[in-house]
């Protein structure tokens, strides 16, 4: 086959490997980028919507801090996180030592839920919100929440404490 005279002798290879390159990426592409605005514009709300309940179980953490409220409060945690509380304060439970972690955090006074940042765990399947708390004076650090089995996001990780949850 003889090459017309104003294509230079490089030229094929590179069409060739081009037209192989858009064939592979392009059939799985047009597949994907059909769907893609609806799972973006649906992962969006649901991002939203986690995100504001989020908001609502920090500002009830942080209102059960203000009241040491220790039943409000440790019903805003896991299991784990509830230990932690309770083993920090030689309390036998939660809720007895509730009022001495508020008290270690300022009695939560003027504290303020800031920014949420929403994550997945390791393996992508559980999703992880960390909240950003502002203090008056000293930072005890953000607030880390997921949601339980009956689907309400609790805290797995405390502000001023060490570990607390999985």
């Amino acid at each position: 086959m003889r090459r017309p005279p104003f294509l230079p002798p490089i030229l094929p290879p590179f069409v060739a490997l081009f037209l192989v390159v858009v064939a592979c990426s392009g059939e799985g592409a047009t597949e994907g980028t059909a769907e893609q605005p609806e799972e973006t514009g649906a992962a969006v709300d649901a991002d939203a919507d986690a995100e504001a309940e989020v908001v609502r179980a920090a500002e009830g953490f942080v209102a059960s801090l203000q009241a040491a409220d220790g039943e409000a409060g440790c019903a805003l945690m896991d299991e784990a996180a509830r230990r932690v509380v309770a083993d920090t304060h030689g309390a036998e439970d939660c809720a007895t030592a509730f009022p001495l972690y508020a008290e270690s955090l300022g009695g939560g006074a003027d504290v303020e839920v800031g920014e949420v940042t929403m994550n997945t765990d390791l393996d992508g399947d559980t999703p992880i919100a960390t909240v950003a708390l502002a203090y008056p004076g000293e930072d005890h650090g953000p607030l880390e929440m997921r949601r339980d089995s009956d689907d309400q996001w609790v805290a797995t990780r405390l502000p001023g404490s060490t570990l607390g949850g999985a």
